[in-house]
């Protein structure tokens, strides 16, 4: 786990790993990753129980690397320091990897959590409820996530761990090395929801996104030479597709809650990834439109 600033969520994050099931012996290690504010006096409540290295800030895949550098065992599972495992995550997850030695990775489904820890929804929709091939990972944005996943150990020091260049893979890196683990080997899916996991707000990490997206692509391609430029180049279609789908999500549930300047600007974001979206188009135009007027032009379908 590496941890900034979690001060309000490491305890309960730290009390999900504890509290696992059945599960084969583990261990647990902790980066702090130059936190200013209690992050250490949390983690000092659980000593004797976890392994904490403590440095100066250098982003979340050098503090990675530094636990992984340490960690004795043969399978890696992250948790991000505001996410919470179930009870049952690695009781469900490291026999699917011990019985298929092809595998390079085991995910599972995760709840969609808001602050007040409500479930929103299922992070995994159903049309991706599976394992993908390598090619369907070209080709959209698949739906992992670090706190969702168990992975083999030898497969990330063959990939060379997270990138730790200033700046690199805070949008996106994740999914680089999850392509690369996919070329070593098989991933299996578990559709039970093993994690929950607290949603950041779309528009502004989309945001975010867009800022560093161009120094992802172009580090992979450097670091992975031809083979990175083949993949960096696959998954921006995808990407560009996935934020304008979940712009047009958000700007649906705007509408139907009767927030009409905040669905109107989302579907307008929304064409900036998918300009010829003609659902998109229209839905902007019925924000103008009164909202009994609106609703008799849709029948009051929910779908809007």
């Amino acid at each position: 786990m590496a941890v900034y600033n979690g001060e309000t969520t490491i305890a309960r994050a730290l009390d999900s790993i504890f509290m696992q099931r059945s599960a084969p012996e583990f261990e647990v290690i902790v980066t702090n990753d130059g936190s200013t504010d209690s992050t250490a006096e949390v983690l000092e409540r659980y000593a004797g129980r976890l392994t904490v290295i403590a440095g100066e800030r250098r982003g979340n895949g050098s503090a990675r690397n530094k636990a992984i550098k340490v960690a004795r065992g043969e399978y890696l599972a992250f948790l991000d320091a505001d996410d919470v495992w179930l009870p049952d995550k690695l009781a469900r997850t490291i026999p699917v990897l011990d019985a298929n030695p092809r595998s390079s990775l085991v995910y599972s489904n995760a709840l969609v959590v808001n602050e007040q820890d409500e479930v929103l929804r299922e992070y995994v929709r159903p049309d991706l409820a599976h394992a993908p091939t390598l090619a369907e990972m070209f080709t959209c944005h698949w739906p992992i996530l670090e706190s969702m996943t168990v992975i083999r150990k030898a497969v990330v020091d063959e990939i060379g761990g997270f990138w730790e260049e200033p700046g690199a893979f805070r949008a996106n890196g994740a999914y680089f090395i999850f392509l690369r683990a996919r070329e070593l080997g098989d991933f299996i899916y578990l559709h039970e929801p093993l994690v929950r996991y607290l949603s950041a707000p779309y528009p502004d990490s989309i945001t975010r996104d867009d800022e560093i997206r161009p120094i992802n692509f172009a580090r992979f391609s450097e670091r992975y030479g031809e083979r990175g430029r083949q993949l960096a180049s696959a998954i921006k279609e995808s990407i560009r597709r996935t934020h304008a789908n979940q712009l047009g999500y958000l700007g649906r549930i705007a509408l139907r809650e009767g927030r009409t300047a905040e669905a109107r600007r989302n579907f307008i974001r929304s064409l900036r990834y998918d300009p010829f979206n003609l659902k998109n188009i229209l839905r902007i135009m019925r924000t103008f439109l009164p909202a009994s007027m609106a609703k008799a032009l849709t029948g009051g379908k929910r779908g809007v």
